[in-house]
């Protein structure tokens, strides 16, 4: 074992999870005890004089933990992914509202329903700003002193191998090692298995990757997950399905799953609609007169249409009209080709250098302001807030037959590749977040990529 490794990573984010747990505990209680003295302030409220009624109050904390456990909260693999972190607390909280409503209806007694919300918004707000902030000292911290060792399970030759494993966090100084196993011939071999409990002892091995060459059968995977028992963080397994897992779910036959319907065209729909045209009209409403500043700008910079309209595609492959405030110099269409091009690698480059943008365009693009048009497609149903993103016409060539799947969800203003680097993300990872969002969709999930996109909007990151 390396003697500078100043920390394992396993190690680093059990500390994590435990101060999270503390923490999470403590703002519990707390928010409990404190919205509860400034609801009630007399003891001789009434409403609060039943020995019911006590028990209902003491429940709460005890629900809300419940309620923040079965969401997964302080597990390895919510704790070090933010959105997932996020999405639990605010999963926790509507599921321990429910529990405290259901034990009312059980006791035949009534518990403050303003009380019970506005103990729930705290404990919301105050777990979420206490992950932000343990995440960020957490990230700090880890970036410049933790170390992290990878056990790969792999037949095949080193070089082609690593190559298929994905980038693993970004650590200073590429502080990431990997060690390799070969497993025999027959992979059922429990001295084999006894060999990799050994291993990770006196390695200090944080996580396992299992290669395809492996051909490692489903019991011995079962077997090497519960090795997660030792404080390994995570284990990988490679496999070409991974992209699709997650639209499979097991049936009562065993060797068959089934293929679901993805909810964002399913019961989610109306969800996200009712959502969409609230958010349109009031956003509409409140920005008139930015809209009417910017009309008199574009017009008064350069010559040409206050509005650049072009054909995009929307969903199940229908056509719709596209508007923005006008960016780029009259006739800019005609020159798209030969500035352009075919999406490629080097396509975030060529939009980053695009001599077609006026400078108040660019200032436009800069703070996202040349979108805020396609909010009247929100409004009418064309777009929605959060999709992918609309392509145009002679990019819908350029798209895999996989990345198709992505037309079957409205197109958004904002989406998963625009909150991860804008422009700089290139054409095929933009085709799969935008497969990967459909597959993943949730409401809380369009929540937390609005409030992304606000945050990408003011740093800037991506923007040309």
């Amino acid at each position: 074992m390396n003697s500078e490794r100043s920390e394992s990573y396993s190690k680093a984010i059990l500390r994590y999870r435990q101060y999270l747990f503390r923490s999470d505990f403590f703002i519990v209680i707390s928010a409990t005890l404190v919205t509860y003295a400034f609801r009630f302030q007399g003891l001789g409220d009434i409403a609060h004089k039943s020995v019911n009624n006590f028990l209902l109050v003491c429940a709460l904390p005890l629900l809300w933990l419940f309620s923040l456990q079965i969401c997964n909260t302080w597990n390895y693999s919510t704790v070090e992914n933010r959105r997932k972190a996020l999405d639990s607390i605010f999963q926790a909280s509507w599921r321990a509202t429910v529990f405290v409503g259901f034990a009312s209806y059980l006791l035949h007694d009534s518990i403050s329903r303003l009380w019970v919300f506005l103990t729930s918004g705290v404990i919301v707000a105050f777990l979420t700003a206490s992950r932000l902030l343990v995440d960020y000292f957490f990230t700090k911290t880890y970036r410049t002193s933790i170390q992290e060792t990878y056990l790969v399970i792999a037949r095949g030759s080193q070089e082609m191998e690593q190559d298929l494993i994905p980038p693993r966090r970004d650590t200073a100084g590429n502080q990431v090692r990997y060690l390799w196993m070969a497993p025999p011939d027959r992979g059922e071999d429990e001295s084999w298995l006894e060999g990799l409990e050994s291993r990770i002892q006196a390695e200090s091995i944080d996580g396992i990757i299992i290669m395809l060459s492996a051909q490692v059968g489903g019991d011995l995977l079962v077997r090497i997950s519960k090795y997660y028992y030792m404080g390994i963080t995570e284990i990988l397994l490679f496999t070409p399905l991974a992209a699709e897992l997650s639209l499979f779910r097991p049936t009562t036959h065993v060797n068959w799953v089934r293929i679901e319907e993805p909810q964002i065209v399913n019961s989610g729909y109306a969800v996200k609609r009712v959502f969409d045209m609230f958010f349109a009209a009031i956003t509409l409403a409140i920005l008139s007169p930015i809209l009417l500043i910017i009309s008199i700008g574009v017009k008064i910079s350069s010559k040409g249409p206050v509005l650049y309209i072009s054909n995009r595609m929307g969903s199940h492959g229908r056509y719709f009209r596209f508007p923005k405030f006008r960016t780029m110099i009259k006739d800019a269409d005609t020159l798209r080709s030969d500035v352009i091009g075919a999406p490629d690698e080097n396509i975030a480059e060529r939009y980053r250098l695009d001599p077609r943008i006026t400078p108040f365009g660019r200032f436009l693009r800069r703070w996202s302001l040349d979108e805020l048009p396609q909010l009247w497609c929100v409004l009418i149903g064309t777009m929605s807030v959060v999709g992918p993103r609309p392509i145009l016409e002679e990019e819908y060539a350029l798209v895999g037959h996989k990345s198709r799947f992505r037309s079957i969800a409205t197109p958004g203003l904002t989406g998963l590749w625009q909150v991860s680097g804008r422009k700089e993300v290139d054409w095929q990872e933009r085709m799969n977040m935008d497969t990967q969002y459909i597959q993943n969709w949730s409401f809380v999930q369009d929540m937390l990529l609005i409030l992304k996109t606000f945050v990408a909007i003011l740093t800037g990151h991506g923007s040309y």
